[in-house]
């Protein structure tokens, strides 16, 4: 007999648990699932992995420390929002407003970027390694000290960005 019928069943429990209780948790994270409406919400240290919150409006929000890798972040509004130390890797994040975003030190491990506004983005210290960001706009953004290793940077505008010190998809550091 297959053990794997029952094992699916008891994760899916367990994950439905688990978002019950973060969902619980706070009325603004309650508030962002239920109508991806959270402009100047305090969401610092929240987990929502997997999530689909495409085209979200989390304008002026903080999410400090936030986990969000593997969400679904599409045509998200993230307009000077702080991500500083968040966990964003895997997320698709294509065609999002992250313009004056706070996202230093953020992990965007393979995320996909592609068409992202990220204008006057502080990015210093980010892990982009394997990030997708063709046709990104970084003009004006802060990338000192990022990882961009391997990412596709293919049409990306970095007319003005802060490139010192930062790790190019070619393995070079930047002078």
């Amino acid at each position: 007999m297959s053990r794997t019928p029952l094992l699916l069943s008891i994760s899916a429990f367990w994950l439905a648990t688990a978002a019950a209780a973060i969902a619980a948790s706070s009325p603004q994270l309650q508030q962002l699932i239920n109508t991806r409406q959270c402009e100047g919400c305090k969401l610092e240290g929240i987990s929502l992995y997997s999530y689909d919150l495409e085209g979200a409006n989390l304008k002026n929000a903080n999410l400090t420390a936030s986990a969000l890798q593997g969400s679904i972040l599409n045509y998200a509004d993230f307009t000077n929002s702080i991500l500083e130390k968040a966990n964003l890797a895997l997320t698709q994040l294509q065609e999002a407003n992250l313009s004056g975003a706070n996202l230093a030190k953020a992990n965007l491990y393979g995320a996909d970027l592609s068409g992202a506004n990220l204008s006057g983005a502080n990015l210093e210290g980010a892990t982009l390694e394997f990030a997708n960001l063709r046709g990104a706009d970084l003009t004006g953004a802060n990338l000192q000290k990022a990882n961009l290793v391997k990412a596709k940077m293919g049409g990306a505008k970095l007319e003005g960005a802060l490139l010192k010190g930062a790790r190019m998809p070619d393995g070079r550091e930047a002078k």
